[in-house]
């Protein structure tokens, strides 16, 4: 008898999940140091005891753990999926004091850790977000999740069309017993014998749908010019790093207060002779990459005009992705949480170009 091979198949609903944990834990994160920083970073406990905020993480994790275990509906999932990214937030945010001897929570290379934690989370959604190809056991599985939701009464009629297509592609199978199973249901749901409410997309579905929409007004030139002009910003501000590099380097009048005064580049090359080597090894590294990032935009821009889109859009992916990853993690190692903003951006044009591959160049693949 041959053996069968175990299947790893991702939840109906894994996406909307995976991006609701993610934005929970991004959340807490920001949220819990912008709270301490008001407020003097204040401790809960006594002289003795000291109640930090890495136990609430766990808590919350066990919590979510505990939840999902006992029951199973599509709102436990989301409840999960929040309690879980606000659980490893608070846990997380305190990894500079398990990494030292000292407990040091302002280690500087916990920030540039829980970025990169944050990252591979990202990574794990933009896996999950990838359209699977048709496969019948996969399908079945989707089919029987979207039953399972119309037993709680959550099927709108968009879902119902969904599960109608999934129960098709499951009949397509060399295994008799899913094939049967799949021509019964879809028979069934045909029927009108499956229950559906009127459509109202969840919270996260409906910012997605509102920030398409946005999308989707402006056009395909405007969508085009925007990511042009944002590709441009990063290659000028290359060129400025460039040229304060270079006037660094063989200007001596760069390193005196005379004639330029103590602000502008007089200013940062005196400020880093003041800091430690590391520091400005970083700064040394983190320029370099800006202005390897800034040929690949200029290179992204070039192709995006002569109309060779694909190319110029896949260029446009490495640049931001360079600078998400390399970049911001010497960033948030320097500057620590003050990267958050820049980072934020950075993350907003990624999913906006990948928006535009998705919508405008995808289909002509086919």
């Amino acid at each position: 008898m041959k053996k069968r091979k175990h299947m790893l198949i991702e939840r109906d609903e894994a996406e909307s999940l995976i991006l609701l944990s993610l934005f929970s834990f991004a959340v807490t994160i920001i949220g819990v140091r912008l709270f301490l920083e008001l407020t003097g970073y204040p401790q809960v406990g006594n002289g003795t005891l000291h109640i930090a905020h890495v136990l609430w993480g766990g808590l919350l994790l066990f919590m979510a753990v505990i939840i999902v275990l006992i029951w199973d509906n599509p709102s436990v999932m989301r409840a999960t999926a929040v309690l879980g990214g606000i659980g490893i937030g608070l846990f997380i945010d305190e990894v500079g004091k398990f990494i030292t001897q000292s407990n040091d929570y302002f280690f500087p290379a916990a920030a540039p850790i829980i970025y990169g934690f944050f990252l591979l989370t990202v990574l794990v959604y933009l896996l999950v977000r990838r359209p699977d190809k048709i496969d019948p056991q996969r399908a079945m599985v989707h089919a029987l999740e979207q039953i399972q939701d119309a037993i709680y009464g959550e099927l709108d009629a968009h879902e119902v069309g969904g599960l109608t297509q999934n129960l098709l592609a499951a009949q397509d199978t060399e295994r008799q017993e899913i094939a049967q199973m799949a021509a019964l249901l879809h028979t069934y749901v045909q029927e009108g014998h499956v229950p559906f409410k009127n459509y109202k997309p969840n919270l996260t579905t409906r910012m997605q749908l509102i920030i398409a929409g946005w999308w989707r007004a402006m056009g395909r030139m405007w969508h085009r010019r925007l990511i042009v002009i944002a590709l441009s910003i990063t290659a000028v501000s290359s060129i400025i790093v460039l040229a304060a590099l270079l006037w660094l380097t063989f200007s001596p009048a760069a390193v005196t207060d005379q004639p330029y005064g103590t602000g502008g580049i007089a200013s940062l090359a005196i400020a880093s002779q003041q800091t430690d080597v590391e520091s400005v090894n970083g700064n040394y590294l983190r320029d370099s990459i800006q202005i390897t990032i800034g040929i690949v935009s200029l290179v992204a821009i070039a192709l995006i005009v002569q109309g060779r889109e694909k190319a110029g859009i896949l260029f446009a992916v490495i640049s931001i992705v360079l600078s998400i990853t390399a970049v911001q993690l010497i960033t948030f190692y320097l500057d620590q949480f003050t990267a958050i903003i820049p980072t934020l951006y950075q993350l907003s044009l990624l999913f906006f170009v990948l928006t535009y591959r998705a919508w405008y160049l995808l289909p002509q693949e086919r």
